[in-house]
């Protein structure tokens, strides 16, 4: 099967890690194809229990396998670190005992039948080996040919290999229950001949899907009529090593693809392939060469089994094979070696608006020379346009590689997207007054200069020079030309004339910058290291209270995220708003308290109060920084009474999949009945109380303590603290 057309599935074994709400949603968000049921580790009592669990979670629907114990023997329960030694006398029995360094509890029963002396039994891999002294039909006494560790519920190897029927009594038992419950896909451990797979599938029915488990010899030797029978094939390397020696395995797992893929039968790969990742956050570098070559082989599906079922990272797990599967996708389309030395987490979002196989920086590092730098002509840019400069060039406002032109206004203000066709719904402007510009011309470049430092910080290569009807552009950004808006204010203020075209960044200016100040590709690093690949952004513009809390609480929870980036705007604000250290240093105490997944770096910019079209740009904006899920409250980035209660949703409703979903929120109310933070109150029972701003600015500015039912009270006492030791805690203060 050619490696273009082939999709590769990831097949997931529950267990005591997963097997839980959270860890199904968020395994399903990923796309996993297959969750199994293992049932060596699963008692027959346990298995309507597990697949109702699993039913009960799925929100997609996702198929489950049942994988039978097979023909294959293993030993019971053991007492814990249980060690036997050289030349000791060991008794195995088919009583369900308790399995101690005497006496060692084997099923089969049917495997006493098949014991002779001389018989070897070894007992899990590279482990326990056993002399078979002589021995009935439910007993042997054995010797120990090499000591070890006996752990419970082991695979045992007997050599000579026994004839065991291709289903226990248990398997049966749990193919009825699978059946009653609409189970269609079962797994065939041991499969050894074509015979098998058919007695399975006259017990599931001609519509099943049935993946038949190489893990022997003789399953090896019957490959082609076992391909013939099942719908796919599993090689289980584990298994197979018991019987194949280890170094074999590489090469049997190439062959065995080749054989599959020749005839067009799905092939799937399992053990070890990420087993590190059962303790460590990271996989070893072998592995991630073990499962690329493995794809290019020819593998159908990846199956992650105790990674998923005890590991301490399933999720991580899943993510780290969905990366690899999309490297070894792109590498089919060639790559080049500088393509390989960039970094980027594939799993999140892609800057907007740009090719996702080249994904990166947008802007170009600087180009021009000191010496061309100083004959440039140049005009002085207020913080807010440094503001700008520095997000188009750290790709915070991509696709946008400058100050936009006439064309690309227009398109914005009539379409809420770019003239390439790409969502952006903020007009981004450079501009000044008729006699600031007139002197400037397409075809110049322009050095932009700080006003803060008087250093050079950008240089705009000039494509386009215009004038607007500023009561024309206000009306269709703002929807109003009321001077009372604020942002409306600000744009009437600055002049008729823009500048427009490309920029090519210097590098910012000789001023402090805060540890917080993060660039999109500083992110995505950090989502890489902490191995968050699905994110929720939270904009705020005030310190935390509990409506906050329950916001980014729930916001997680509705997302299945790995993390939250809180990135308060540490831009200009209006008199009255909290400082940014005060915000900053508030959030610091609340991640510390309740939110350990959470990333905390400042926005830096400033608001234009233009309600839905500042919704979708602020989304934008944090999808650029690698997000996937941003919070959206009603009357998220308005002022006033400018813009209806749900002109956010309908904006985003209307413009469709922009590469980050909203995470919609409405008021949030103290409940003094249920005594917790509610989306829902009844005004009739007068037991809602609002959380205001304006109430915890009031309080810190008499002084006054902020209820703890409004705000943490080691967030109130730290706010008053910082008030008396002589800091303002406003603007304007």
């Amino acid at each position: 099967m050619s490696n273009r057309k082939r999709i590769i599935n990831i097949l997931c074994t529950l267990g005591p890690s997963s097997m839980n709400q959270a860890t199904i949603e968020r395994l399903e968000e990923r796309g996993v194809n297959l969750f199994r049921i293992n049932l060596s580790h699963t008692p027959l009592d346990k298995i309507a229990e597990t697949i109702e669990t699993i039913q009960k979670y799925s929100k997609r629907d996702t198929p489950i396998c049942l994988d039978t114990e097979g023909a294959q023997v293993r030993n019971g329960t053991m007492v814990p670190d249980t060690v036997v030694k050289d030349r000791q006398h060991i008794r195995l029995v088919s009583d369900p005992v308790i399995g101690t360094e005497e006496c060692i509890s084997l099923t089969p029963t049917s495997v006493f039948s098949e014991l002779k002396p001389n018989s070897l039994v070894g007992i899990d891999f590279d482990g326990v080996v056993l002399l078979v002294l002589k021995s009935d039909e439910n007993s042997a006494e054995t010797v120990v040919l090499n000591g070890g560790r006996v752990g419970s519920n082991k695979a045992v190897i007997v050599d000579p290999a026994p004839v065991l029927p291709p289903l226990s009594e248990k398997d049966i038992e749990a193919v009825k229950i699978g059946n009653s419950y609409g189970i269609t896909h079962y797994a065939l451990s041991f499969a050894n001949r074509a015979d098998d797979v058919r007695a399975l599938r006259k017990l599931t029915g001609p519509d099943s899907t049935i993946i038949s488990k190489i893990e022997s010899k003789l399953g090896v030797r019957n490959l082609d009529e076992i391909m013939v029978e099942t719908d796919e094939i599993l090689i289980d390397r584990g298994d197979l090593s018991r019987e194949v020696p280890l170094e074999n395995i590489p090469l049997l797992q190439k062959a065995i693809l080749r054989k599959a893929n020749i005839v067009n039968t799905p092939a799937n790969v399992a053990t070890n392939l990420l087993e590190s990742m059962i303790v460590n956050r990271k996989p070893t570098r072998a592995e991630l060469n073990d499962i690329i070559n493995t794809m290019i082989d020819g593998a159908n599906g990846l199956v992650l089994a105790a990674e998923c079922a005890i590991g301490k990272h399933p999720v991580g797990a899943v993510d780290m094979v969905l990366s690899l599967v999309e490297r070894f996708h792109r590498s089919l389309d060639g790559h080049r070696v500088e393509d390989l030395l960039e970094s980027g987490q594939l799993l999140l979002p892609s800057l907007h608006g740009t090719n996702p196989l080249h994904d990166g920086r947008p802007i170009p590092f600087r180009k021009t020379t000191s010496s061309m730098l100083a004959k440039l002509p140049g005009v002085e840019i207020d913080l807010e346009t440094a503001m700008d400069v520095e997000q188009i060039a750290h790709g915070v406002y991509s696709p946008l590689e400058g100050f936009m032109t006439q064309d690309e206004l227009e398109s914005v203000l009539e379409s809420n997207r770019l003239p390439c066709g790409a969502v952006w719904t903020m007009p981004i402007l450079l501009q000044g007054k008729s006699q600031e510009y007139a002197a400037f011309e397409p075809g110049q470049s322009i050095r932009l200069i700080d006003r803060r430092s008087g250093e050079s910080i950008a240089v705009l290569h000039l494509e386009d020079k215009y004038e607007v009807d500023l009561n024309d552009v206000a009306s269709r950004w703002f929807g109003t030309t009321d001077k009372s808006h604020p942002g409306v204010n600000r744009f009437m203020e600055r002049g008729i004339t823009m500048l427009g075209g490309p920029i090519e960044y210097l590098g910012p200016a000789n001023t402090a910058r805060s540890p917080y100040q993060l660039t999109p590709n500083q992110t995505r690093m950090l989502f890489d290291i902490k191995g968050w690949s699905k994110i929720v952004a939270f904009h705020t513009r005030n310190v935390p209270h509990k409506g906050h809390e329950h916001v980014i609480a729930n916001a997680v929870e509705r997302s299945n995220a790995d993390g939250v980036l809180i990135h308060p705007v540490v831009g200009p604000k209006k008199a009255g708003d909290f400082l940014p250290d005060m915000i900053l240093g508030a959030y610091e105490r609340l991640i510390e308290a309740a939110f350990p997944n959470a990333l905390l770096a400042e926005f830096s910019t400033y608001s234009r109060y233009c309600g839905p079209r500042e919704a979708i740009f602020t989304a934008l904006c944090r999808k650029n920084y690698g997000c996937t899920h941003f919070v959206l409250g009603r009357d998220h980035t308005g002022v006033g009474d400018f813009y209806a209660p749900n002109a956010n949703r309908d904006l985003f409703d209307s413009l469709g999949d922009i590469g980050i979903a909203p995470v919609f929120f409405d008021t949030v109310y103290y409940s003094k009945g249920a005594g917790a933070t509610l989306e829902t109150c009844d005004p009739d029972k007068n037991d809602c109380q609002s959380i205001s701003g304006t109430m915890i600015r009031d309080l810190l500015t008499k002084n006054q303590p902020v209820p703890e039912w409004c705000m943490r009270e080691d967030i109130s006492n730290w706010l008053l603290e910082r008030k008396n030791a002589g800091h303002s805690l406003f603007v304007g203060q």
